[in-house]
């Protein structure tokens, strides 16, 4: 009777966070986080700096009083027994870059991936925050067409959970799942929109902005806006956009050396120090997989000691492995 009783108590406290109705932000004292600058590097040509510009997200964000609420700077440093250790840095703003092209029998894309880090999600009890840790992170990937128009948008954890694919109204339709419909989605106990709509013809100055909410940087809602009515809304912070093959190569501060953000031995591919303990404890034993919930590179399963799967279903990992782009998509209903 008590184990029944403790296992019904630890599976309230792991679906808090997913069975509650979709909470409105508190936007009053909000960030907007946009692009800004761009960090030169030999890798970026001008052409995808255009392109990742164009297209870049803009993150609003709830409570920018916490300091972990801010996009942040993955670092490296030396920690206590002189042990190497990553962090985020939330007083620099970095948003890391990709571009990656594929083919399918529908034709020819191209992938905008972006990446953020924060600080942390913290701990807390009420409410309880199965996901708190270190260095967590969060990918937007906007797949477009041939002609450059945005077809598909991801958004994902670094960790690989929480994921949403949202058409837009250049999406065709024989791309869309069989059952879809044009209302809301409430996924993971928040709502997404059931499409995102660009300007037709598309317009510069116009980004999706993703409304993220505070401590556990969840996305709560997406939108596309102008830059110019989101800088009269929010306070805002640049962005500085530095090449997604950086992140293998960081600087060891007060040292003439680098290191990975990505652990290279046991742990290939996760980022260092991003343990999630409560996930771990919750989650790992069911989900067959003690490194649940950590956060990690997005690569080839070649780079990486689990691959970057989007269902905790252990049998669905190769089908969900967001890497493989079209037959990820096609796990999630959508026939790119």
């Amino acid at each position: 009777m008590k184990t029944k009783i403790l296992a019904l108590f630890l599976l309230a406290i792991l679906f808090t966070g997913c069975s509650q109705n979709p909470k409105a932000l508190s936007l009053d004292n909000a960030n907007a986080f946009l692009y800004e600058t761009t960090r030169e590097n030999a890798t970026l040509t001008q052409k995808d700096v255009e392109l990742f510009q164009e297209f870049c997200p803009i993150f609003v964000i709830e409570q920018k009083d916490k300091l972990y609420n801010r996009i942040g700077e993955p670092k490296i440093k030396r920690g206590p027994q002189n042990k190497l250790e990553a962090f985020v840095d939330p007083a620099f703003h970095t948003i890391y870059v990709q571009k990656r092209e594929f083919f399918t029998q529908k034709g020819q894309y191209t992938n905008l991936i972006y990446r953020v880090h924060f600080e942390k999600v913290p701990y807390g009890l009420r409410p309880f925050q199965i996901t708190a840790g270190k260095n967590v992170g969060l990918l937007v990937i906007i797949t477009l067409n041939e002609k450059k128009l945005p077809v598909l948008i991801t958004s994902v954890h670094t960790c690989g959970c929480y994921i949403s694919m949202i058409p837009t109204n250049y999406t065709p339709p024989d791309f869309f799942p069989s059952d879809w419909k044009e209302t809301p989605k409430v996924r993971y106990g928040e709502r997404y929109p059931a499409m995102i709509c660009y300007p037709s013809p598309l317009q510069g100055n116009v980004h999706p902005v993703f409304f993220l909410r505070h401590a556990t940087h969840r996305v709560s809602d997406i939108y596309v806006e102008s830059t110019t009515l989101i800088e009269k809304q929010y306070p805002t912070v640049g962005m500085t956009m530095v090449p997604m093959e950086s992140l293998d190569d960081l600087p060891i501060q007060g040292e003439d050396k680098t290191l990975s953000f990505y652990y290279q031995d046991l742990s290939k591919g996760f980022v260092r120090n991003s343990l999630k303990p409560f996930e771990f404890l919750f989650i790992s034993w069911w989900a067959f997989d003690p490194n649940v919930g950590n956060d990690k590179k997005y690569a080839p399963s070649s780079e990486l000691r689990k691959q970057f799967y989007t269902s905790l279903n252990p049998a669905y990992w190769r089908e969900s492995d967001l890497w493989n782009f079209p037959i990820a998509a096609k796990f999630w209903g959508w026939e790119l």
